[in-house]
């Protein structure tokens, strides 16, 4: 106690501009734990000044970042009115090194122990978005543990077959609020008209609003989560003639859509010439994945929103009949690039050889989804994760589940 009042003292004598230089070239991690030092430490990083200053410097660095890996986890679900129980995949979410993979760490979101599957929808300034089977979204902060759960919004889907939803998530630097897209997509395939739904969540007002439909239908191919580039999230899919056309785009500050243009070479193509487009962020810039077998080409857009500043980067082999889905970042020496492909799984390229190989992870090379975060200082509401947090039981979830087929039902005999 008295040498620990002795450092008190002394630290005193330091001018407090020097001390939070000091602590904003730390890890995060450090910086939480050197809040208990004295009072005016723990007020100094609890200021949102000098928790923007420090994620600031970690972006304009390229420090303190990890990935968040999904690994699967099965487990034996059960349900009253069933014989035998189903086996279910429940993924686990790891923090590991950023470029090598290594130190996993068990991530203990507010999920974790209720056997729900929980999916990594997206990845912005150290925060996740997480989404739950059950239907919750959540904001989750790995490096201060804490969170916030998004008020529910209810799937009200009409009776059709072809009803998809759509995620976007990213910053808003002007109102300096994160924000969350939920965009519902549904084609009546018999009349060919279409019914949109799009709601947008603020994490500032930490509310959901209604916000103009989108221009064109569109369905995402391999991934309905939207990239964030520019503030703003993209998705590439086929329209209802299965041609590849344009890139959807919604514009976080102004909450509008808007489309750009494909390569020239990648314009209007059939789905079953090209075997797949995904769009992708490398480097901070915008880029496509062109499956055209036995090759793929991955595109990049240099200047952003100018057509003409697309350029082919690199042209990959065939990886043993698997597409490349999208590129998560290059290494810390920018020889290696690792990218995600289909078939759940992660490989990593030499830039120099073009070869690549398969990378494992806590023993599985199979069902993974990768993402990169950065340490954030940020508390959300939740400070710690209470007991009596409410997850849906499997009788419940049964339940609900019963209750929407019944309201199906009901909407598909009116329209009959």
């Amino acid at each position: 106690m008295k040498l620990h009042s002795q450092f008190v003292m002394m630290i005193t004598h330091i001018p407090i501009d020097l001390i939070s230089d000091i602590l904003s070239r730390l890890p995060a991690k450090t910086v939480v734990c050197l809040k208990i030092v004295c009072k005016s430490w723990y007020n100094l990083i609890s200021d949102n000044d000098f928790v923007n200053c420090h994620l600031e410097r970690s972006l304009a660095t390229k420090t303190n970042l990890h990935f968040v890996v999904a690994t699967p986890k099965f487990y034996l679900q059960e349900y009253d009115n069933l014989e035998e129980p189903i086996k279910q995949n429940c993924p686990v979410l790891y923090s590991a090194d950023f470029d090598s993979l290594d130190n996993p760490v068990d991530l203990s979101h507010p999920y974790k122990n209720c056997k729900t599957p929980v999916r990594v929808i997206g990845s912005c300034r150290g925060l996740l978005l997480l989404r739950v089977k059950c239907g919750h979204l959540l904001l989750y902060n790995p490096t201060t543990q804490t969170y916030n759960v998004l008020p529910l919004l209810l799937e009200n889907k009409p009776a059709t077959e072809y009803v998809h939803f759509d995620y976007g998530f990213g910053y808003d630097s002007v109102s300096r609020d994160y924000k969350c897209v939920r965009i519902m997509q549904c084609l009546f395939v018999e009349t060919g008209d279409v019914m949109f739904e799009v709601m947008v969540y603020s994490l500032r007002t930490n509310c959901w609003k209604r916000v103009p439909d989108v221009p064109c239908y569109f369905r995402p191919h391999g991934s309905d989560i939207g990239v964030l580039v520019n503030e703003v999230c993209h998705w590439v899919g086929t329209g209802i003639g299965n041609v590849y056309e344009h890139i959807v785009t919604f514009n976080l500050r102004d909450e509008t859509f808007s489309r750009l243009p494909l390569p020239n070479l990648l314009q209007n193509l059939q789905f079953e010439i090209l075997h797949g487009l995904y769009v992708g962020m490398l480097d901070g810039c915008l880029c496509l994945s062109a499956n055209r077998y036995p090759h793929c080409d991955l595109w990049v857009m240099k200047e952003y929103g100018v057509a003409g500043s697309w350029t082919k980067m690199f042209t990959f082999g065939t990886l043993a009949s698997v597409n490349l889905t999208r590129p998560l970042c290059y290494s810390v020496d920018k020889k290696r690039l690792l990218l995600k492909t289909s078939l759940f799984r992660l490989h990593c390229f030499d830039l120099e050889t073009m070869k690549h190989t398969e990378l494992m992870f806590a023993d599985w090379n199979r069902d993974l989804d990768a993402h990169v975060y950065v340490e954030n200082l940020l508390m959300l509401d939740y400070a710690e994760f209470i007991d009596d947090f409410h997850v849906p039981t499997s009788k419940e979830t049964r339940k609900r589940e019963e209750q929407e087929e019944e309201k199906d039902k009901d909407q598909e005999l009116k329209i009959i």
